[in-house]
């Protein structure tokens, strides 16, 4: 489903998605377009529990908050740690 649909038909909702798709803008940066919806909720705590659930079964899955923009844009920022 395209994400402008699933924003319209989900407004001020949490929704997990599966099956993403993708627009790569930059390095990092990503555009999501589309995806299959898991689960819709009001509870974060809900959609946090769901996501963390299909990620230990390795599922690539993000969920957005009611207040994704309709450009939802996600970017990746690597890890840094201090190694004692």
């Amino acid at each position: 489903m395209k994400w402008s649909e699933i924003q319209r038909q989900y407004p001020d909702q949490f929704v997990l998605l599966g099956d993403i798709v993708e627009e790569k803008i930059s390095e990092t940066r990503y555009r999501i377009t589309e995806g299959k919806v898991l689960k819709v909720s009001d509870d974060a705590k809900k959609i946090r529990e769901a996501y963390q659930d299909y990620r230990k079964k390795d599922m690539n899955v993000i969920y957005s908050l009611p207040s994704t923009p309709p450009d939802f844009i996600v970017e990746n920022v690597p890890f840094r740690g201090i190694l004692k």
